[in-house]
């Protein structure tokens, strides 16, 4: 009952769908959030996925560089260990026909036995 001298509110209009049609803008909303929320977890899984298949791929490489250097370091000494042989080689002959020259001029022969 209004007071003396007041006017009564003016009631709301009611809207017999407003209910349903706020309802089905919530839900409307929810499965907007849901289908973002699984499409952020499909993009974190992928994520991790790529991001161990990296580290995978990336263990493969450096195992794979170690062995090559190891390799490349294994011909080196190879290579290396020839030529030094090849110049001490050399450097024999050399000096046996240094020393072969030299008798020779002092006019005393020298015995060669190749084997």
């Amino acid at each position: 009952m209004p007071g003396h001298g007041q006017k009564p509110a003016p009631q709301k209009a009611v809207n017999p769908e407003a209910r349903l049609q706020a309802s089905v803008a919530r839900d409307l909303k929810l499965r907007g959030l849901e289908e973002h929320a699984r499409h952020q977890s499909i993009a974190v899984e992928v994520a991790r996925w790529e991001n161990t298949l990296n580290q995978k791929d990336e263990r493969a490489n450096r195992k794979r560089r170690e062995e090559q250097i190891l390799e490349d370091s294994k011909v080196a000494r190879i290579n290396n260990t020839s030529q030094r042989r090849q110049r001490l080689e050399e450097l024999y002959q050399m000096d046996e026909l240094r020393y072969e020259a030299e008798l020779n001029a002092k006019g005393l022969a020298f015995r060669r036995e190749r084997l």
